[in-house]
């Protein structure tokens, strides 16, 4: 043994030196000046976004060729590499945190998240593990523990930062499922018991019958519950639902309440469904991945009633807390629920967190394993906020919309479509003085609106989307941008009316065109 130690570490067997391979590791100066430029461009798009389309038109084609390009085997020249991403910024991204962007549920971007999420690339935590990320860990659990206390659930309650609302809903309804099964679910599968059935209204979002599936359980597992007049879920409704499925056999173990549906924002009678869900032993799941943050808000929160009795609530802060993307996040009523739906114990992950005095791991409660530091985003707005601000803006916010729905209500060319705005959203059609009451012209109606809704897209000062009500195609505004104000609601109704009239007239054929 020691003759073969002497051998191995004699000169004639000692191995070469390695040279440092340094390529990567810019040091502290070169970071600053990539970073300079790119806060010279933030700020340069700043001061420009007003005056910027809100969208363009552009086929993927064109911004393909303007964007991509073979990867270098030599570094691009800094010159070069920032050219590339003013292109990116200022021709081919859509300016969402435009005030004439009111499309989908997408939130303008704070300022101070954005900054935020600087620092969070740099620090690089894997908020999987505490001892990877003991301030983003223990920053995200306050952050959880904050949400659950304004939405009124117990001391038990907590949760923490998802990719959005269809990953929070994901991790709540396999909580849900976990926990109503009645059997070793989760090393048996969904084949050792009866078919497992979930409720939503039929304005639920896919994103949770799209769960159904990931769960093994099916889209059709999601039984869809009409709505009333005012589109939420009909509660008589539900119970026949979950009457019939109980004598066919199957097992209803979840009820999927909405809390501000992508339509119209209506908000289901959560108090009424958290009664049948306590009557039955069903876990109630509340999707206010875009209405639920108004639940924290003064002014808001009666229209909530009944959230505070939810098993699991989804929330999206990149909506209506204006964050950057991307983050959601899931709030359970019993934290301990996520660790029986998620909890591994892999071996090289030995922790003795009694000797070390760590934290919660929160890749034991969720689907990732590697997870980033998203919370921080959050986090800082509401810091450098405050919450008075939000309070005043998201009131503000559902007064726009309401201030678009009179705009549409009282004017000849527009009629108003869906219930009166609960929340942000405000949806209306175009309809040309000659069709108004003509029911036979709905089609026609349909096809031209959905025309002056790319025209709208493309022309550059707004950006509405759609929705589909009682099978008609609408126009849909919905306000969850802090630039937003009075003057872009009216740049809207005047644009929809100029466009619509210009549709209907024969004036704009063909391809969509740009309007200033």
């Amino acid at each position: 043994m020691g003759h073969e130690t002497m051998q191995r570490d004699s000169p004639e067997n000692a191995l070469p030196p390695m040279t440092p391979v340094t390529d990567l590791d810019w040091d502290a100066d070169r970071a600053r000046e990539l970073g300079g430029h790119v806060v010279a461009l933030w700020g340069e798009w700043l001061d420009r976004l007003r005056s910027m389309p809100v969208g363009r038109r552009a086929s993927a084609a064109d911004v393909r060729a303007a964007v991509t390009r073979d990867v270098p085997t030599e570094p691009m020249p800094m010159d070069e590499l920032v050219a590339s991403l003013r292109t990116i910024a200022f021709d081919h991204a859509t300016c969402t945190g435009h005030p004439g962007f009111m499309a989908y549920i997408t939130g303008s971007g704070t300022i101070p998240g954005a900054a935020a999420d600087l620092l969070a690339a740099a620090l690089n935590q894997n908020v999987g593990g505490w001892r990877l990320s003991p301030a983003a860990t223990e920053i995200e659990l306050h952050l959880g523990r904050w949400f659950a206390t304004k939405l009124g659930l117990p001391p038990s309650a907590g949760g923490y930062v998802t990719s959005g609302g269809a990953m929070a809903s994901f991790v709540a309804l396999k909580a849900a499922r976990d926990a109503r099964a009645g059997w070793s679910i989760r090393e048996l599968g969904t084949r050792a018991g009866p078919p497992l059935t979930f409720y939503a209204s039929a304005q639920v979002h896919d994103v949770n019958t799209r769960a159904a599936d990931m769960l093994g359980m099916g889209r059709d597992a999601v039984r869809l519950i009409p709505c009333d007049d005012h589109l939420r879920m009909d509660v008589g409704a539900l119970r026949g639902a979950i009457t019939r499925d109980l004598r066919n056999g199957d097992q209803p173990i979840a009820v999927i309440a909405t809390a501000g549906t992508v339509a119209t924002g209506a908000i289901d009678p959560l108090d009424e469904i958290g009664d049948l869900c306590a009557e039955l032993g069903l876990w109630m799941h509340v999707d206010g991945a875009y209405g639920g943050v108004a639940a924290l808000t003064d002014s808001l929160r009666p229209l909530f009633h009944g959230i505070e009795r939810a098993d699991s609530v989804a929330l999206d802060p990149h909506k209506w807390l204006y964050t950057p993307h991307s983050g959601g996040v899931i709030v359970v009523r019993d934290m301990q629920s996520l660790a029986d739906a998620f909890a591994i114990e892999p071996s090289y992950v030995h922790d003795d967190k009694i000797l070390t005095g760590r934290g919660l791991d929160l890749f034991a409660l969720g689907p990732q394993f590697s997870r980033g530091f998203h919370a921080l985003k959050i986090w800082v707005s509401l810091l450098a906020h405050g919450w008075g601000a939000y309070e005043r803006r998201i009131a503000h916010d559902v007064a726009l919309a309401r201030y678009l729905h009179q705009c549409a209500a009282t004017h000849p060319e527009l009629e108003t479509m869906g219930p009166a705005p609960a929340l942000s959203i405000a949806c209306f059609r175009y309809v040309p003085r000659d069709l108004r009451g003509d029911l036979s012209a709905d089609p026609y109606l349909d096809r031209l609106n959905e025309r002056l809704m790319s025209e709208l897209q493309l022309g550059g000062r707004v950006f509405p989307s759609n929705a589909i009500i009682n099978g008609r195609f609408v126009l849909r505004a919905c306000i969850v941008n802090f630039r937003t104000e009075a003057e872009d609601i009216d740049a809207l109704v005047e644009q929809a009316v100029a466009l619509g009239r210009a549709i209907h007239n024969g004036e704009i054929t063909g391809a969509a065109t740009s309007v200033s």
